[in-house]
């Protein structure tokens, strides 16, 4: 054996992060009435539900066996759409949490599917696509990702005191510092020992932050790495607009594999199989999904249209429409249309209008 492959034996050997929990629990209260029926995580923005970019990014820092913890919010939408994993190149097995009892309870339901090794939690309804390199050989009993933000009353913040973690605290109403955790974590199974000696907290959730600092009081070693990159905890509709256009703006692919008759079509677009545009002047950066029609319209930028969707006579720019459904004769900006919705307006003349409507709903104007 060569010293470079020896070098990468030992690597491979000491590498323990084999495993990842994705937590798709919750309600998605702030995200209502889109989430009524179903998983706030299979929301699709730039063309994927949310925790599938999250899935993906763990995948390229080669993780390839998966615990996804299910809630109870339309649990078997999860298991249709992932299945056992094998059509993403992994590998998955369905935890059932049921009641949200907090995100510590939800990972101390993973240590049988995690056994003795090192594992990565992730939080489905977040979008982090940097930093994950820096969990996957962490030293001591945990490994946080942390950013500067703006509002830390939203999050989990973090004190660091001489280069080490001192203090976390969930949601503080003063906040301790201004450094957020962003929904990663890596742990060692020590984690399911600091979480059965906490109780619930005053919301009667088990908390993650608690578990975590009953480690650092025990002495145990939690490391942290700050990300300057963009990320973005997806839990209101602000929050998916703008995960949608970040996305399309860093990550969209060109492609044309439909039909493009008599349009425009101008900067970066992907035009999945089986959509047809006619006569329309699309504006990238635009996703259209499979099977979506797009007639006498003009699409962008940053729209995300779903699957099955159909546009007539439209404009619809910033947007997300998601999938089967419809709009016609109407100017949307900014707005997120529910599954299998319907928005038209009889009479002549554009509008613009916002909207953020939940699925199967009818609308006319």
């Amino acid at each position: 054996m060569n010293h470079l492959s020896t070098k990468l034996f030992i690597y491979l050997n000491e590498l323990k992060c084999v495993k990842a929990i994705i937590l798709h629990g919750g309600q998605g209260t702030r995200l209502r009435p889109l989430t009524h029926t179903g998983p706030k995580q299979l929301i699709k923005i730039a063309g994927k539900p949310i925790s599938q970019w999250g899935l993906e990014a763990l995948l390229k820092v080669g993780i390839k066996e998966f615990g996804i913890v299910l809630g109870n919010n339309h649990a078997e939408k999860v298991v249709e759409y992932y299945g056992d994993g094998s059509r993403f190149g992994a590998s998955i097995t369905y935890i059932y949490q049921g009641e949200a009892l907090g995100l510590a309870d939800a990972v101390r339901r993973t240590k049988d599917f995690v056994g003795d090794d090192n594992f990565i939690v992730y939080l489905g309804d977040n979008i982090i696509l940097e930093g994950l390199e820096q969990l996957l050989n962490f030293r001591g009993s945990a490994s946080i990702l942390l950013a500067q933000v703006e509002n830390p009353q939203r999050f989990g913040v973090a004190k660091i005191e001489n280069g080490k973690v001192t203090t976390l605290v969930e949601k503080p109403k003063e906040p301790i510092s201004d450094l957020a955790l962003v929904g990663v974590y890596a742990f060692s199974p020590d984690i399911f020992d600091a979480i059965n000696e906490i109780k619930p907290s005053w919301r009667g959730e088990l908390e993650i932050t608690d578990a975590i600092q009953k480690l650092i009081d025990g002495g145990k070693t939690v490391s942290y790495h700050i990300i300057r990159g963009w990320w973005k905890d997806t839990g209101t509709p602000e929050d998916l607009l703008d995960a949608n256009l970040k996305l399309l703006d860093n990550f969209l692919v060109e492609d044309n594999r439909g039909s493009v008759e008599s349009s425009k079509v101008r900067g970066r677009v992907y035009i999945s199989q089986e959509a047809k545009v006619v006569n329309s002047d699309i504006r990238g950066p635009v996703y259209i999904g499979r099977g979506s029609v797009v007639e006498n319209s003009m699409i962008g930028p940053f729209t995300s249209v779903g699957d099955d969707c159909k546009i007539r006579d439209s404009e619809v720019m910033n947007s997300l429409l998601l999938d089967k459904s419809e709009v016609s004769g109407i100017q949307l900006i900014d707005s997120i249309v529910g599954q299998s919705s319907k928005i038209s307006k009889k009479t002549s003349g554009f509008h613009g209008s916002r909207f953020i409507v939940g699925e199967n709903t009818v609308l006319e104007l």
